[in-house]
């Protein structure tokens, strides 16, 4: 009996606690494509997502446009990191960290009603290109230098505005007389390899056959040469962001060549399926805080 009285009066509590509760009526918060303030604007950019803070509280990344649901309102502090889709993989989402966040104070939110938000972003001004920005872009008068790696002297690679992203563009071509082509930049020097700041690859390609891109760095007496990523064929330019913290890490320099790799390989039956590919890349740059 004891145990029943005790049971109805939580019940009864439990009851009149949620009448004096009512249902919070969300605001919502309408998230647009980031506006990207640096050369080629977003259309040179890849900013996938938004991670949306309100009032301090991290409330999730969303793939943009969005509309958030809010349980807040009035003035409220919003902030919104730009996000990318890490090494290209759609389920690695993260926060591009050279690239600002966009924040408002006091936006007033309305229960019931949306409110549309433009973020902006830039790059850092903390950021560091070892290459130099625009470099990469083979467009001006001093590029990045690129060398030929392999053993073929009768096969290398082309600076073109062939098909280019925009301006000029490497050019890398393969066929089954030259089924191997590979290439390096110039060394970069005194890179981070502590894990923070983090350490990114930016770049657009555009291929008709799969490649790699390694790290090559100083090993003994020589060099070796550590796998990065393996592109798979986009019959348009892409964009992509490559994260090389965990790689410089590992086999701890702080110096390093990006180092590209195109080839044909044959299938089981010793042929190749594929007579002849083209590998194009534009717009390379290294950057960290």
């Amino acid at each position: 009996m004891y145990r029943f009285i005790i049971r109805y009066f939580a019940l009864v509590l439990l009851l009149s606690s949620c009448k004096d509760t009512p249902e919070q009526i969300p605001s919502y918060i309408r998230i647009e494509p980031f506006v990207v303030n640096a050369q080629g604007n977003a259309s040179w950019h890849k900013i996938t997502d938004g991670w949306l803070y309100v009032n301090g509280e991290y409330l999730g990344a969303y793939t943009l446009p969005a509309e958030v649901p809010v349980l807040a309102e009035g003035p409220c502090d919003i902030i919104v990191f730009p996000g990318v889709k890490e090494n290209g993989i759609a389920t690695s989402p993260n926060i591009y960290p050279n690239l600002t966040r966009w924040d408002a104070n006091d936006l007033t939110l309305t229960p019931a009603q949306t409110t549309v938000v433009q973020p902006s972003t830039t790059y850092d001004q903390r950021t560091v290109f070892p290459f130099g920005i625009g470099r990469g872009d083979f467009d001006g008068g001093s590029n990045i230098v690129i060398e030929n790696r392999d053993d073929d002297p009768d096969n290398g690679f082309s600076i073109t505005s062939d098909s280019a992203f925009f301006g000029k563009c490497i050019l890398m071509q393969v066929d089954t007389a030259h089924p191997l082509l590979d290439i390096a930049t110039e060394k970069i020097i005194n890179i981070p390899v502590t894990g923070s700041p983090e350490v990114w690859v930016e770049m657009h390609y555009k291929c008709d056959v799969p490649y790699f891109m390694y790290i090559a760095y100083p090993n003994g007496g020589g060099e070796s040469i550590r796998a990065v990523y393996q592109f798979n064929t986009s019959a348009n330019w892409n964009k992509i962001y490559i994260n090389l913290t965990e790689t410089l890490l590992d086999v701890q320099t702080p110096q390093f060549r990006l180092y590209f790799r195109a080839s044909l390989n044959k299938d089981g039956t010793g042929k190749y399926p594929q007579l002849r590919g083209a590998v194009r890349i534009d717009n390379i740059r290294i950057a960290h805080l």
